[in-house]
């Protein structure tokens, strides 16, 4: 009998026992899952950027940044359409300073960047800067020999001029170490007049390269190439057929004119609105 009531008695503390623990158990897991509906997930808030209040552009170069061809009713070139481009788009008020000079080679361009005053003051300012050389570099060279130029001595001129050209943009960060620089290479006009040429556009392809390859050794340059801008297949016909090329100017069939101008600020442009982290913010 006592040990009837003993065992009645172990069976009711463990029935006790187990049936604390579950209500614990049950009570605490409740709880839990409670507090786990309650806490929120808090996002955490992207970090905006603003924007600058202003954008100045400064254009460095030959002919093509003077704006040489240009219709009148635009003028400037690529230089004036870029400006309002960056405007339109990114809300932004624009301004540009063009070093452009018709007929100058890197050699020149480098003096004016060592001796112009004004250029000394807006380099350091600039948010974007715009660079076209070498082809009055290749005009000398087509000057020099004549009908005899052959790829060979292309490729010796290129070699030479890639060596100017590291100068002339080591001149530049010297004065702006951050803005962008988008470096236009060189097209070829030429193509009814160096048709005796053997792999003329070759050599033309080859000199992009080059300066290519030059401006890849610096940091935020980015090479704009437009060498076949002006030489699709059905304006190669046209220009075999009638010896004229319609985006170039008429009275030089050498620089762009006013539609030219149009496709080249659109390669230009494309460079620049998908760099803008490296311009457009503070």
């Amino acid at each position: 009998m006592k040990k009837k009531s003993i065992w009645i008695i172990i069976l009711v503390v463990l029935l006790v026992a187990i049936s604390g623990g579950t209500y614990y158990f049950v009570k605490n897991n409740n709880q839990e899952i409670k507090e786990t509906k309650t806490i929120k997930k808090i996002k955490p808030k992207k970090k905006v950027i603003p924007k600058k209040k202003a954008i100045s552009i400064v254009a460095i170069g030959d002919s093509l940044t003077q704006g040489v061809g240009d219709s009148k009713s635009v003028g400037g070139g690529y230089v004036t359409r870029l400006t309002q481009k960056v405007q339109r788009k990114y809300k932004v008020k624009t301004e540009s300073h063009n070093y452009g000079v018709s007929g100058d080679t890197s050699q020149q361009i480098m003096a004016r960047i060592e001796s112009d005053k004004n250029m000394h003051q807006d380099l350091p300012k600039a948010d974007i800067i715009t660079v076209t050389v070498g082809g009055n570099d290749f005009m000398h060279l087509l000057q020099r020999k004549g009908l005899d130029l052959t790829e060979g001595n292309i490729a010796d001129e290129q070699v030479k001029f890639d060596k100017r050209l590291n100068k002339l943009l080591t001149d530049i960060r010297s004065y702006n170490k951050t803005a962008p620089i988008y470096l236009v290479g060189i097209y070829n006009p030429f193509s009814i007049y160096l048709s005796n040429v053997k792999n003329a556009k070759v050599a033309f392809v080859n000199w992009n390269k080059g300066s290519a390859k030059v401006a890849s050794n610096f940091n935020d340059i980015h090479f704009v190439d437009i060498n076949n801008l002006y030489q699709t297949k059905s304006i190669n016909a046209k220009v075999k057929k009638d010896g004229v090329n319609p985006y170039l100017y008429k009275k030089d069939h050498f620089h762009p004119n006013g539609t030219g101008y149009d496709m080249m600020t659109d390669k230009i442009f494309e460079q620049v609105s998908g760099t803008t982290k490296e311009w457009l913010y503070k």
